[in-house]
């Protein structure tokens, strides 16, 4: 099970840019297993959403922050940001 430590660390690295599983995984150095488990918490509960290449990156809460243009990314929703503010 994916802890809530996991779920912020999560939450905090996308709310500087989108990124895809393999950056994500670089980045945290958690399993597959555990973030697999924790973005789909983190999207179930919509403070996440996964994004298609053909999606309209302009409507990113961060599309001014984002450098990164692959299939299958992973943003933060506005959800996830006033959550982020709260902590």
């Amino acid at each position: 099970m994916t802890d809530r430590d996991t779920l912020m660390r999560i939450l905090k690295l996308l709310s500087t840019e989108c990124l895809d599983l393999n950056r994500i995984l670089d980045k945290l150095k958690i399993s597959r297993r555990e973030l697999d488990t924790g973005l789909t918490i983190l999207e179930a509960h919509g403070f996440i959403e996964r994004i298609e290449y053909e999606d309209k990156c302009d409507k990113c809460p961060i599309y001014d922050k984002c450098n990164t243009r692959r299939p299958a990314l992973y943003r933060i929703t506005e959800k996830g940001l006033r959550t982020l503010s709260r902590k």
